[in-house]
């Protein structure tokens, strides 16, 4: 079995799965780099596809679709339990240091929402942590209880959303079919702005910040994201999430959860696609095999892992991802960076011009460029330079960047 730690306070087991998160997001964030925002849900959005897309959206949503965000929200909640158990540091509790991160990621993820990419997750995560952190010590059955109540609310909200929508008024069908398949005019003028320079971009970056942070918010993340949390301290403190269990234990969570999640989602994509991806149903009803099916793939994806990490120990590849995970803040926003400069008008001005297939190219590309690019960085530096900026502010003071040698 390999080594549990890789720092002080650290679990290589922990670094290795936020690694692989960070990078299995990229499938389905890419959707959203590349392609106007209807098109992340709507694989009809833009009009008829060819038959290579349609295989290309059909593994994407039953592999990657909601599997790596839910594994990242599990690691913030495992996140919270380990940074209560290091040291504080002079003058300052875990309280206070726990929600002082969180006073300057909020901050950080309204910047990067609104001047780089609407789809950020770091200011859903900074406002579920703050919420979830006072829950902590409860009971592992208590935290289990409420979590499985936190992630009832989002289908819930949907079947009620599903009645409303059934009698709702011309008016406002007409504008939600707007948002879930855009007429050619508002697809070009969604293509025209996030090809114009970082100004003209800011229109529509800002419009689909704020629904993200307010509308999908209330109706979705703060329930979800907030039950995986509370789901990641109970993993964490059964020995899942810090590689305690088993080889053969992981094995079969991998393949019970690559079935479950596999049949689940399959059931809602296989219904979806035989109504064509109708508005009031798909969006709201047809979501919802997803949303319990894309639990069981995180389940999966993240049992395959620790098993993989049992068997390989230091095999070079792991630790490649472990240090990825590492520098996981640092990752995040690079894709974005990256991704932006690819597809915008301040870079190249891809979006709107490659398919879901071709986007493959793209995700493998900066796959290789985050890997190579995080390792030679590791070489010298102890943390990311978004973590260290982080920490830094949020201790009020410079802490140590490149690694002590001797």
């Amino acid at each position: 079995m390999p080594g549990s730690a890789s720092g002080p306070g650290r679990l290589t087991s922990l670094d290795l799965l936020r690694g692989v998160a960070i990078l299995g997001i990229l499938p389905m964030n890419i959707l959203a780099f590349g392609l106007p925002m209807a098109a992340y849900q709507n694989p009809l959005a833009l009009g008829p596809i060819a038959e290579g897309e349609w295989w290309s959206w059909r593994a994407t949503h039953l592999l990657f679709d909601q599997r790596f965000m839910t594994i990242f929200a599990v690691m913030f909640g495992a996140g919270i339990c380990l940074l209560e158990s290091r040291p504080a540091g002079p003058g300052t509790t875990p309280r206070g240091r726990f929600y002082r991160r969180m006073a300057w990621l909020l901050p950080l993820g309204l910047l990067h929402a609104h001047l780089l990419w609407y789809g950020d997750i770091l200011v859903a995560y900074a406002l579920c942590g703050m919420l979830v952190f006072p829950l902590r010590r409860l009971a592992s059955p208590w935290l289990v209880a409420i979590a499985t109540l936190l992630l009832a609310v989002p289908p819930l909200l949907m079947i009620a959303l599903h009645a409303a929508t059934i009698h709702a008024p011309p008016e406002i069908l007409s504008g939600m079919r707007e948002a879930w398949a855009p007429s050619p005019e508002a697809i070009a003028r969604t293509i025209a702005a996030y090809r114009g320079d970082w100004l003209e971009q800011m229109p529509e970056r800002t419009t689909e910040a704020a629904f993200m942070q307010t509308g999908a918010f209330f109706m979705w993340s703060l329930w979800r994201a907030s039950g995986l949390m509370l789901l990641g301290i109970v993993s964490l403190r059964i020995g899942f999430l810090s590689g305690r269990w088993s080889t053969k234990a992981y094995i079969a969570g991998s393949i019970a959860g690559f079935a479950g999640g596999l049949a689940i989602t399959g059931f809602g994509l296989h219904r979806n696609e035989a109504i064509a991806y109708e508005m009031i149903d798909a969006m709201t009803l047809g979501s919802l095999p997803n949303y319990f099916g894309s639990v069981f793939g995180a389940f999966g994806w993240a049992s395959a892992a620790l098993a993989i990490w049992r068997v390989l120990g230091n095999f070079p590849l792991l630790g490649a991802l472990e240090a990825v995970g590492r520098t996981s803040l640092s990752n995040y926003l690079l894709q974005t960076a990256i991704c932006t400069w690819l597809f915008y008008g301040h870079g190249l001005g891809w979006f709107g011009l490659i398919d879901r297939v071709h986007l493959w190219l793209v995700v493998l590309t900066v796959w290789v460029v985050q890997v190579v690019a995080t390792n030679l960085w590791t070489r010298w530096f102890a943390v990311g330079p978004v973590e260290w900026a982080w920490r830094s502010l949020a201790s009020w003071q410079l802490l140590p960047l490149r690694k002590t040698m001797g």
